[in-house]
């Protein structure tokens, strides 16, 4: 991860110089050598909105992330940050970003308070404006009670937490999140999607990449979808779903499991068994539902589970 400094003079008190968090992509095209990474990407990000990118490893996620930072010059194209191309008022617009790697970039000897107030330092803050912000960041963080304790003795998920902290300490609009929980439990990954939704409720963007569609699906407004260094599809979650699936799931779990007997006259365009429940597919979930509880109670057959949701996004990606 890139050590930013940023001119002391250029951190004006309560951060009242800073920009409010809307960005655009323009035609962004990124080749290393004659390798082609990303071709003629554009889109834009409102503020205060969870951005989530998809894509299989080496779609280009991360080096679309380092452009948007401005880490990364593009080989066409420009990304613009309240209508300021961040490479032009680079230093300026550095300042409202926060930026976390899929590598801790912390320093293991030092304990959780120590690093975040270095990276406040190298960002050039003054020492008056750090104290103002240390608890308030290790409360969001959920580290406040491990701010003696060194990095090294850390859990994986505390690690990741202090990462993100070190991101935290300058106030940014912007939070760029690489992976964020990469290598984690489910409960340790629940718990830092929690922290993320707590931090965009403070009012910053936040724009994330995960390899995890069940996560993007149930955290962000609007998910891109990235494929040979192109963008394949965008939009909300449900647009996604609506798009490529036009039937709806109904989840069914009986006391018998005989699915045969109980769906026999439903038509569905498509029927899995799976263990001792089944997944019908059907455009019009009202009247099939209907049927399905008439049939069961006909055959004195008891309803274990009953639900109706669209495919989730795994299933529209693959």
């Amino acid at each position: 991860k890139e050590k930013i400094v940023v001119d002391k003079q250029e951190i004006l008190d309560n951060n009242s110089s800073k920009l409010s968090g809307s960005i655009k992509v323009n035609s962004i095209s990124k080749s290393f050598n004659e390798n082609s990474i990303l071709n003629n990407i554009s889109f834009s990000i409102p503020k205060g909105k969870i951005f989530g990118l998809v894509g299989v490893s080496g779609s280009g996620k991360t080096t679309l992330l380092k452009l948007i930072v401005g880490f990364y010059k593009p080989t066409k194209g420009s990304v613009l940050f309240d209508g300021k191309d961040v490479l032009k008022y680079n230093k300026a617009i550095r300042k409202s970003f926060g930026f976390a790697s899929q590598e801790n970039c912390f320093y293991g000897r030092l304990n959780s308070e120590e690093n975040v107030r270095y990276f406040g330092q190298l960002y050039g803050l003054t020492e008056d404006y750090i104290n103002s912000r240390m608890d308030n960041v290790l409360n969001l963080v959920g580290l406040y009670d491990s701010r003696k304790t060194l990095a090294d003795n850390l859990s994986t998920g505390m690690r990741r937490r202090l990462d993100i902290a070190c991101s935290l300490i300058h106030d940014p609009n912007i939070l760029i999140l690489d992976e964020p929980t990469e290598d984690l439990d489910p409960n340790l990954r629940k718990e830092v999607l929690g922290m993320i939704r707590t931090i965009n409720r403070e009012g910053k963007t936040i724009i994330m990449t995960s390899h995890l569609l069940g996560e993007i699906e149930n955290i962000c407004d609007t998910v891109c979808v990235i494929a040979n260094g192109k963008i394949i599809k965008m939009g909300s979650p449900d647009e996604l779903k609506k798009e490529y699936s036009k039937d709806f799931e109904i989840h069914l779990q009986t006391s018998s499991a005989k699915y045969n007997l109980l769906l026999k006259g439903i038509k569905a365009d498509k029927t899995i068994k799976k263990g001792n429940s089944v997944i019908i597919y059907v455009k019009e979930p009202e009247k099939v539902l209907s049927k399905i509880i008439s049939h069961a109670r006909l055959k004195k057959d008891k309803i274990i589970s009953l639900k109706v949701s669209r495919p989730s996004l795994s299933e529209v990606f693959q």
